[in-house]
């Protein structure tokens, strides 16, 4: 059924169309991209028979420029392929499901050309249009709340022609399934580009167990409950396709729309099932339990973009990105022995999400520096239904409607070898449920300091306050009974809340080895945070305004080439000690991390291993959750066009993850397990290019992120 549904999203999202050419570099951007080249180490360029070697990284105040070396494109299948083989710092690529995200957490925007754009769209990315990449681990106010930006410059070689790629990864193991599949077509013409790209990824084992150790502490005692995990079933699945048109009537006017259509489908929710043997200390019996939650979720959307140039050093720009998202989730939830069922709780949601992200950019090139501002507004309305029993006799609604807006100005400042950034954000928060609201009106300013002795040394200092509405579950009025004894509801009276963030970044980077040392602190002021209380007989699960949340985090990434342009080692380091202070607990809890990489390149063959980091290693409230990274080693033959690997993940280490809850009322410890999760791969990319060659650069410097809206704001019943 579901891969009719693919065949069915790609068939109709193909009927529409995609982009285009002809852009070249404003004066002031290709002298910027000149100042920043050394020429004396890792990156050769064969132009017009010359061949010139450049530092293939630096470093800016606001961001990395990396320009790729030639042996990492040669080896490289996709944009997400090469971003791996690259190893930027704080940058995790799960090969396995294709997703990019931050070692740290955090929101991390894609951008191709300065245009929002899909991981789908990265992984369609031909490795040999990529001129360079801009990290932006500290992205400035236009930004919005993205932590990071990865921004794809490429450049179009085919004036008429088209291109084919398609990739597909089968793994395999005992119990276990996994499967990623990519299909891209872009056909050029003149002065416009259509593309059509499509993913599908799977991922299902039947051996997940978790065992839980729980305690209820009520006023005249506590009762301690066991649970002894069987195995369950879990899995998922995810469709993503869009459509992309890029016209480029001259160098000053650039539009871009895409249509975009992605649909999960989670038949067996990792976190929300359980098949255990309950024994408790206030019941002689054992008891059995049985839990299940499927989800899925339906999201359209469809983004607009304009930029004019005016000249060389100033530009306007515009984007917006409407999106729709249906939502469904089924929970059930029995208690019973040998012979008579003690509860079966049902609950069925069903919401929609209604969000809209509207940006305007006007930027200007200096001799000094470069000046920006812009105005911002995102708007959404949520409503969703509640069927909290099997007969749909108990039906609850709530509906919350949120908006931010923002005006901003931004100055980038150089001054030899010194860099200075200044913004400061006019904002006004909005969230309504009935009668209830949260207004609220602020001036956010944000500093940027950074000094650069040489061309392999870089020093940065940032500071960044924010202002944050609470998370949308958190605000709602719905109460869902978790078990016999515990309910968790929302708070419609929780507040917004400020936050302060500061960073320290050090890199160095030598002929042959480089490191990046970043430690960032974290001050949120009465977060919106879990909070457990005991009413009328019941444990309530629900959310306050606590009195802080602290993080201080350090990673440091250490590179090494000991044998130049074939072989790259990697490791990173990463220690975060979390400091969260509620109205009745005040917990100091660690958690340290180290990932691994190696890249090997040698003619045609090719070799990568990794860890990859799971995103659950954080602390939150009361609530701390640990995964162990998973591992991937591939290796194989890259032709001209075509590139067959095979490989395996986590061939050397058991998975887990282990959550523990530190509630005074009812603190409890889950520890989920599948033993050795092995998976066997195979890997297979082809890339088909034909048309007329007549390369063209092409650039757009002024990105914006992904406005990705997938928090449907439900209130959930399981644990």
């Amino acid at each position: 059924m579901f891969k009719r549904f693919f065949m069915w999203a790609f068939t109709c999202t193909a009927a529409l169309s995609v982009c285009a050419t002809d852009l070249k570099y404003p004066d002031s951007l290709n002298k910027e991209i000149t100042d920043s080249i050394t020429y004396d180490a890792t990156l050769e360029s064969l132009l017009d028979e010359i061949t010139v070697v450049a530092k293939s990284k630096t470093t800016k105040t606001d961001r990395m420029v990396i320009i790729p070396p030639r042996n990492k494109v040669e080896a490289s299948t996709s944009g997400v392929d090469l971003l791996q083989r690259l190893a930027l710092p704080g940058i995790s690529v799960n090969q396995m499901t294709g997703n990019i995200g931050l070692i740290s957490g955090g929101i991390l925007s894609l951008c191709i050309n300065g245009v929002p754009a899909s991981s789908s769209q990265i992984a369609s990315l031909d490795p040999d249009d990529i001129l360079r990449i801009e990290y932006h681990d500290c992205p400035g106010a236009k930004y919005g709340d993205a932590d990071t930006v990865v921004d794809y410059i490429t450049c179009r070689k085919d004036k008429v022609g088209g291109r084919l790629f398609l990739e597909s990864m089968n793994c395999i193991g005992n119990g276990k399934f996994a499967t990623l599949d990519e299909i891209s077509v872009q056909i050029y013409h003149g002065k416009s580009v259509w593309s059509v790209n499509a993913g599908y990824a799977q991922m299902k084992r039947d051996n997940w167990i978790r065992d839980y150790e729980e305690t209820w502490r009520y006023p005249d005692g506590e009762i301690v409950r066991m649970e002894k995990g069987l195995p369950v079933k879990v899995g998922t699945s995810m469709l993503g396709s869009e459509v992309n048109y890029r016209y480029v009537h001259d160098e000053a006017n650039i539009f871009n729309a895409r249509l975009s259509f992605s649909y999960n489908d989670t038949p067996y929710k990792e976190e929300g099932d359980r098949h255990s043997f309950l024994t408790a200390s206030d019941r002689p019996y054992i008891t059995e339990i049985l839990e299940h939650t499927a989800e899925c979720t339906l999201r359209p959307s469809v983004s607009l973009y304009y930029r004019h140039a005016f000249d060389n050093s100033r530009a306007i720009s515009f984007d917006m990105e409407g999106s729709w998202l249906h939502s469904q989730s089924n929970h059930t939830y029995s208690e019973k022995t040998a012979d008579k069922e003690l509860c079966d709780i049902f609950a069925r949601t069903e919401g929609d999400k209604y969000a809209i992200h509207v940006r305007g950019i006007y930027e200007a090139t200096m001799e000094s520096g470069r000046f920006t501002t812009g105005i911002m507004h995102n708007q959404s309305h949520v409503s969703n239904s509640y069927q909290l029993d099997r007969n749909g006799d108990n039906i609850e609604k709530n509906a919350i409607n949120q908006s931010e807006s923002s005006i901003f100005a931004e100055y980038h400042l150089r001054i030899q070898k010194w860099g200075f950034t200044g913004a400061l954000t006019g904002n006004r928060l909005s969230a309504t449920q009935g009668s209830v609201g949260i207004i609220r009106y602020s001036v956010l300013p944000e500093l940027s300091m950074s000094y650069h002795p040489d061309a392999e040394c870089f020093v940065r200092y940032n500071l960044q306050f924010a202002h944050k509405l609470p998370p949308l579950a958190s605000m709602s009025g719905i109460s869902q009974e978790i078990q016999p004894g515990m309910i968790r509801c929302g708070n419609p009276d929780v507040k917004s809340f400020s936050a302060i963030s500061h960073g320290f970044t050090f890199s160095y980077s030598g002929k042959y080895a480089g490191v990046n040392l970043s430690v960032r602190y974290l001050d949120e002021s009465k977060p919106v945070m879990n909070n457990v209380l005991y009413e009328d007989g019941l444990f309530v699960q629900t959310y306050m305004n606590q009195k802080y949340f602290r993080k201080l985090q350090t990673e440091c990434m250490i590179s090494i080439t000991p044998v130049r342009n074939y072989i790259t080692l990697w490791a990173t380091p990463d220690f975060s000690r979390y400091f969260s202070k509620g109205n009745n607990y005040n917990i100091v809890k660690n958690i340290f991390r180290i990932h691994f990489g190696a890249d090997v390149e040698y003619r045609h063959f090719i070799f990568t291993a990794c860890t990859m980091s799971g995103p659950e290693n954080y602390m939150y409230g009361d609530e701390i959750i640990t995964e162990k990274p998973m591992n991937m080693i591939l290796a194989g033959y890259k032709g001209h066009n075509w590139t067959l690997q095979a490989g395996a993940f986590n061939l050397m280490r058991n998975y887990w993850m282990k959550t523990e809850n530190f509630s005074p009322l009812t603190p409890y410890k889950s520890e989920a397990h599948c033993g050795r999760n092995i998976y066997f791969a195979v890997k297979v990319s082809f890339n088909l290019n034909n048309g007329k060659h007549k390369k063209e650069e092409d650039i757009e410097n002024f990105p914006s992120e992904s406005s990705l809206d997938m928090d449907a704001g439900i209130v959930n019943g399981f644990k």
